[in-house]
């Protein structure tokens, strides 16, 4: 809890004292708490901590304010072939909905913490002998049973895109807490930067603690027959995409819990390939040829394990402030023993290339990344030196940390 307070203090004290390194933040706050529990501060210093934690998720005072103060940030702009209406589905009444969400999350609660009693008591009645992850019984399927789908780019922009790169394709993959509605948006603002519209793999909210559990689950994998519904089905999608030869390139973009999302299925795959008893010498052909397609962006990432060993690319791209990303992309690697998965692995993130803001915070994807992109952060990603349309007007410097890379 220091380490991560001690980190997301940096942007507030950037605020003050103009930009200052993480490390130095770290150190002044780690002093400052010690200082003050020795002449009884120290609760205000714990309170002050979590509010500094809080800003390094939702951003700086002084952003809100500057968003409350300046202008509107306008809706994103996609080129349009062909415009039409989108299909009105029925609306649920008021309090059919309201009644499916609470009951739905309530039992979908109560899955989880079974879930995970059994995963450490290792309990035998709530599977089928010898089940696997694709042959569960009626508990593992309500405990992963989600609304996730899978949207064609007229679901997602409500006609017809323009298209002036047919031999690629775009996958988004959202974080926590994103609606339909929000998820879809974070596709135009993709669009509107790098010219290139987006398919949208949509991972619904459930409310703010389920999504929590359920990013702690697939970062820890603490269900052992842990394959959830998003996971699931980008797992299929990517693999089905792949496989298409009008496709050149797949590039797949993802913030937050997409990235843990992305960060699984990508594991699924290098076990494909390197799992000799399993496939054929020729199907693990197949997988790496496909593997070699696709490009990854990761933004935010909460991942414990993201591998480029067999992608074409692989970026990291983090806020220093981000307490997200302080648990997984940029988690301080000498603590790497004390972040360890069921399987006693610590933090992997291995053959990407890593771009850390050192003075940015905030977890949102458009206002905390994509924005201060547009701003000339992140100025050495690919996204920003071959997909931007845009030249940016003020350059920053990204760190690369050789901590983290391969």
């Amino acid at each position: 809890g220091i380490v991560v307070a001690g980190i997301a203090t940096q942007p507030v004290m950037s605020l003050f004292c103009g930009s200052i390194s993480t490390t130095s933040a770290w150190i002044l706050s780690l002093g400052a708490f010690y200082y003050g529990y020795g002449v009884g501060l120290g609760g205000y210093l714990i309170g002050g901590a979590l509010a500094c934690a809080a800003c390094g998720v939702i951003g700086s005072p002084l952003y809100h304010i500057k968003s409350l103060l300046g202008p509107k940030q306008p809706e994103p702009q996609v080129k349009m072939a062909k415009v039409k209406e989108a299909p009105v589905k029925p609306k649920k009444g008021l309090v059919a909905t309201t009644l499916r969400a609470i009951t739905r999350r309530f039992f979908r609660l109560i899955f989880l913490v079974l879930g995970i009693l059994d995963t450490i008591i290792h309990t035998s009645f709530l599977e089928k002998k010898g089940a696997t992850k694709e042959d569960r019984n009626w508990f593992w399927n309500q405990l992963y049973e989600k609304d996730e789908d899978y949207y064609e780019y007229e679901e997602v922009y409500g006609g017809e895109v323009q298209n002036d790169h047919q031999d690629e394709l775009w996958i988004f993959c959202n974080g926590i807490m994103n609606e339909l509605d929000a998820a879809k948006g974070a596709c135009k603002k993709v669009t509107e930067m790098f010219g290139r519209p987006c398919k949208l793999l949509h991972n619904p909210t459930d409310g703010p603690i389920l999504d929590l559990l359920e990013c702690l689950m697939g970062k820890t994998g603490l269900f052992r027959l842990g394959c959830t519904g998003p996971r699931k089905l980008l797992r299929n999608k990517l693999g089905m995409e792949m496989k298409k030869d009008c496709y050149k390139k797949i590039v797949l973009v993802a913030h937050s819990q997409g990235t843990i999302i992305s960060g699984n299925v990508i594991a699924d795959f290098n076990d494909g390939i390197e799992d000799k008893e399993k496939y054929t010498v020729e199907e693990r052909e197949v997988i790496k040829k496909n593997m070699s397609k696709l490009e990854v962006y990761i933004f935010a990432g909460a991942a414990h394990y993201m591998s480029g060993k067999y992608v074409s690319h692989l970026e990291c791209l983090s806020n220093r402030g981000d307490v997200v990303a302080v648990l997984g992309h940029i988690f301080p690697r000498i603590l790497n023993f004390l972040w360890r998965n069921t399987w006693g692995n610590g933090i992997i993130y291995d053959h990407c290339k890593d771009h850390v803001e050192t003075s940015n915070w905030g977890h949102s994807f458009i206002p905390h990344y994509l924005a201060p992109m547009e701003k000339g952060c992140f100025s050495g990603s690919k996204l920003a030196t071959d997909y931007w349309l845009k030249n940016p007007q003020k350059k920053n410097e990204s760190e690369t940390s050789p901590l983290i890379s391969k």
